[in-house]
């Protein structure tokens, strides 16, 4: 289960602005916002202008609801045993969402995780540990443990939620929704790596180009494949991860709620296309910590989503796990 910092993955975009074509232009604006980059690119025949005010509220509203860097944040609140928070409705439709994705991978998205990822150091202002008592910590993990009553967060105390592997997906999807409903249809979305794809590339009058780094050698090699109105988000543990001084042992980022285990693990990267970001952003986690066969069980069996999943095989040599959806979304 990825945690309290998702790996921000090295997609890129493969888009180049130009001048008009057919009176379209493509229009760009990018900053830095809930812990990471974010660019949108879009075509159309003006420029929108109320798009910047518009993202930097929806950046403020899921930092006041979802951050748990932000200490008077709604879910920090909640973290620290204040009942009488009153939830909104984006805290809802997350909490919603990733109650469904918990039970589809029958647990291995599970935003209770987070109290593990602070007992491993990985989480923000903690120390690096190499030695966790998983028996006493598991204890208050489990999302089962969770409920929402109207707009109230029923969890026990010492239990800690965490979103961060589905919020910036979230975003993602709500920016894409403010700019359709703007009747600005063809657009590019992403945010540390999690992206939305919206019609087509007007300028070139294709379906937008992204790319997914190769894990070993992030800044060189390359997957480019087509996205047309469907979300694509990754994860890996290929760069965030603490090595235990006296043996070596790799504790990754990604951490498996079902037995509070931060281990070595084969799979090397994630990668899933879905028809929301929030949908990708889940499952791309949720893959990284699930064995690999029910990984792929489950890609091959759910028809809203494909995936590629790069791991070691028994060789120790890399292969790569791609859906037929997905493979059918590679160019050259």
């Amino acid at each position: 289960m990825r945690v309290l910092r998702k790996l921000i993955s090295s997609l890129f975009f493969i888009c180049f602005l130009s001048s008009c074509t057919d009176s379209y232009n493509t229009y760009s604006y990018s900053g830095f916002a809930l812990g990471t980059k974010f660019n949108i690119i879009y075509n159309s025949t003006e420029p929108f202008t109320d798009l910047e005010f518009i993202a930097d509220s929806i950046f403020f509203d899921l930092n006041k609801s979802l951050s748990t860097y932000i200490p008077n944040s709604d879910i920090s609140k909640i973290n620290n045993g204040d009942s009488s928070v009153q939830v909104d409705d984006n805290f809802i439709t997350v909490f919603n969402k990733s109650k469904s994705i918990w039970k589809h991978t029958n647990g291995y998205f599970d935003p209770t995780a987070g109290i593990l990822t602070n007992a491993y150091g990985l989480g923000p202002n903690t120390v690096p540990k190499y030695y966790v008592n998983n028996d006493s910590i598991m204890n208050f993990i489990g999302f089962e443990k969770v409920f929402l009553e109207n707009r109230s967060v029923k969890i026990s105390k010492g239990m800690y939620l965490d979103f961060n592997a589905i919020a910036k997906g979230y975003c993602v999807d709500l920016l894409s929704n403010v700019l359709k409903e703007n009747d600005i249809k063809n657009h590019l979305i992403e945010i540390g790596g999690e992206m939305y794809a919206s019609g087509i590339n007007n300028i070139t009058n294709t379906n937008w180009k992204v790319g997914i780094s190769d894990p070993l050698q992030p800044e060189i090699n390359k997957q480019k494949i087509f996205l047309n109105n469907n979300a694509l988000a990754s994860s890996g543990n290929y760069r965030k991860f603490l090595i235990e001084p006296d043996t070596g042992f790799k504790i990754v980022h990604t951490i498996n709620p079902n037995n509070g285990r931060a281990d070595q693990t084969n799979i090397l990267a994630t990668s899933v296309i879905a028809k929301n970001c929030m949908t990708a952003d889940a499952y791309a986690t949720a893959f990284m910590a699930m064995p690999l066969d029910k990984s792929i069980n489950l890609i091959n069996t759910d028809e809203s989503l494909d995936g590629m999943i790069i791991y070691l095989d028994v060789k120790n040599e890399i292969q790569t796990f791609y859906s037929l959806g997905f493979k059918n979304s590679i160019f050259n």
